[in-house]
């Protein structure tokens, strides 16, 4: 991928990678750029009642620090200075996460919601996961996250922040807004074309260029899109099935091995077998809802009878009543 940037192979390449917007979950099944569709008209209809507004960002980066700081040590311990959090002015993106640190943008806001997000996100989950790698005592390699584990590794971040209600739907916009975006430069439209896209959602000329240059990076104005940004919601799609079927077949011990370093759901049978065999060692650093597992097995227990149910015929007995 490297080798293409800057040429019409770019797109190709990161198509094979990360996916296209016209790919379906299953044969028959809605594709991601339906699932972005879907996911937009519902926040239109929160959206349209004016009943969520988002919190005004009155916390500058030196209190996210502070904030973030705080709260990770509880998980990963105060004494050891396992994970550090400080401030950078070398960063485009309001927060990014390294091997032991996540790092806050100087001059970025924030408001309680973003930075419980982070806590989650990056902290729980990226830095999470990357340590839990590093502390196997055979197979390190765990702790390093090659761009095939992406999808895996996004996908358990988002839904960390959903069980952990760390989600809300300004944030859940950005997703759909980025898997649109990427739907319609692989449909053809330029970067004016996506640029205007992001106008017409009510960003501002220097925000809808950030965006839109998010979706060519690497690639030409005219060409197919950086499709890495699928990955939010394709891997939340495909992580959430992975433990819903796990639970359906009793397999619970799967379901932590998932935060054991920076996996892909091809690997998780091999990675059983190497726990089995002493090869890995479960994770250190669990995020509450994993390290019990009896919150989200009942969960998981009435979605999988929910996704039996038709909620078109169910709108319409509901009628009457909402």
């Amino acid at each position: 991928m490297l080798e293409a940037r800057g040429t019409p192979d770019f797109g190709l390449i990161s198509q094979e990678l990360y996916g296209a917007a016209s790919d379906a979950f299953h044969a028959g099944d809605p594709t991601l750029a339906d699932l972005g569709l879907m996911l937009s008209d519902y926040l239109n209809n929160i959206a349209g009642r004016g009943d969520l507004k988002d919190e005004p960002k009155i916390l500058t980066a030196k209190d996210a620090v502070s904030l973030l700081q705080s709260r990770l040590n509880r998980v990963f311990g105060e004494a050891e200075e396992t994970i550090r959090v400080f401030e950078s002015d070398g960063i485009v993106a309001d927060a990014a996460a390294g091997a032991d640190y996540i790092k806050i943008r100087t001059d970025a806001m924030f408001n309680e919601r973003d930075v419980r997000a982070l806590e989650v996100h990056e902290g729980l989950v990226h830095v999470g996961t990357t340590l839990n790698g590093q502390n196997q005592p055979i197979c390190t390699f765990l702790s390093k996250g090659p761009p095939s584990s992406t999808v895996t590794q996004e996908g358990l971040a988002i839904l960390m922040e959903v069980i952990a209600f760390a989600s809300y739907p300004s944030r859940l916009r950005k997703l759909t807004n980025r898997t649109r975006a990427i739907h319609m430069a692989e449909q053809g439209a330029d970067f004016l074309q996506v640029f205007e896209f992001y106008r017409e959602q009510g960003f501002s000329m220097s925000e809808s260029y950030g965006n839109a240059s998010r979706v060519f990076r690497g690639s030409v104005p005219n060409g197919l899109p950086f499709t890495k940004d699928l990955s939010y919601l394709k891997g939340f799609i495909m992580v959430y099935n992975y433990i819903q079927l796990a639970v359906r077949k009793g397999k619970l011990e799967q379901v932590p091995l998932l935060f054991c370093g920076k996996t892909t759901l091809e690997d998780m049978r091999t990675l059983r077998q190497l726990v089995d065999e002493g090869l890995v060692v479960a994770p250190k650093y669990l995020p509450e809802q994993f390290r019990d597992m009896n919150a989200l097995s009942a969960w998981m227990c009435f979605s999988n009878f929910l996704n039996h149910l038709s909620l078109d015929r169910i709108e319409a007995d509901y009628s009457n009543i909402l």
